[in-house]
């Protein structure tokens, strides 16, 4: 430091010494470089009459573009660039359509997807494809509501309406004889549905008519309202080839053992009334079916491939 501040006026030479050289070398360069320019201008013209071609491919890529402009979708519904998510006025005030359900439990996105009109308050109920099946049981399938081809399963049209207890056709009227000797008794009995006689027919007998013969008798009084000692007495009597056994009351008439279903079936409005143990046919797809049981709340039937359904019962509207 000391030196500088004693020879400052050297030092200030020697920089300036360096500035100017670095200046002639740059202003050396610049001139070299303008020699190759001007030698290049000086440099005679080739002269060519042939024309570029075209690039056709932009000029079809234009025309492709003309059949078919870039249009702004609005995909999913939420808008876009150029169109507004839409919305539905509800109670006089704008509601967005994906925000909720304007017809529960279907979603809005749903039926906007499909095409369908919100603005119907029967949405639900309509059955745009004609296959026999509303939105709301195409939306609780996943199916598509504007493709007859697309629904969901025949049987789950199928609804019990009623179960049905018939009375049994047969009526025990009147005894006689001695209970100590059953070979004594005689019974008589009645068909409450046909036109014929009364039959008499003694245990161990069949009833004319039927499959059904008497099994056993068993001797019962009981008091009614006022006192006064009733017959109740009870007639077994046994359907050999089923195995099934009816107990007849004295002077009453009971119902048969015998269970039917009542069905129907909301695709065509059809009625169907089967009996336990017997089949039926669903259509179109003329697919049989067999009722296993039947109860006041729903019937158990069974596919021609084995596989049991359960009918649920019809509500009531």
């Amino acid at each position: 430091m000391d030196w500088i501040k004693k020879h400052y006026d050297r030092l200030a030479l020697i920089i300036t010494s360096l500035l100017l050289l670095g200046s002639s070398l740059f202003l050396a360069n610049a001139a070299i470089e303008s020699r190759g320019i001007f030698a290049n201008l000086s440099k005679s013209v080739v002269h060519n009459d042939k024309i570029a071609g075209f690039p056709m491919g932009i000029l079809e890529n234009s025309q492709d573009d003309l059949k078919n402009p870039k249009l702004w979708l609005t995909g999913t519904g939420k808008g876009s660039l150029f169109v507004s998510e839409p919305y539905l006025i509800q109670d006089g005030k704008p509601v967005l359509l994906l925000s909720g359900s304007a017809h529960p439990p279907v979603p809005n996105d749903w039926f906007i997807k499909n095409g369908l009109d919100l603005t119907d308050p029967d949405i639900l109920n309509e059955d745009p494809d004609k296959d026999g099946f509303t939105n709301l049981e195409e939306f609780l399938a996943e199916k598509d509501p504007n493709d007859p081809k697309s629904h969901p399963a025949y049987l789950t049209k199928l609804k019990l309406k009623k179960y049905i207890q018939k009375q049994f056709r047969l009526k025990f009227n009147s005894w006689d004889g001695n209970p100590a000797k059953p070979e004594s008794l005689s019974f008589a009995i009645d068909a409450v549905d046909l036109r014929q006689h009364t039959q008499f027919c003694k245990l161990g007998e069949t009833i004319a008519g039927t499959k059904f013969k008497l099994e056993k008798f068993e001797v019962k009084h009981q008091l009614d309202a006022n006192g006064v000692e009733d017959d109740v007495s009870e007639l077994t009597i046994i359907n050999a080839e089923e195995d099934k056994k009816v107990i007849l009351l004295h002077q009453k008439t009971v119902n048969s053992p015998d269970s039917y279903a009542l069905l129907k079936y909301l695709w065509n409005g059809e009625e169907i009334t089967v009996k336990k143990d017997k089949t039926f046919i669903l259509k179109p797809d003329n697919d049989v079916y067999k009722l296993i049981d039947i109860s006041l709340t729903e019937a158990l039937i069974e596919s021609a491939k084995g596989e049991r359904i359960k009918i649920p019962r019809l509500e009531q509207l």
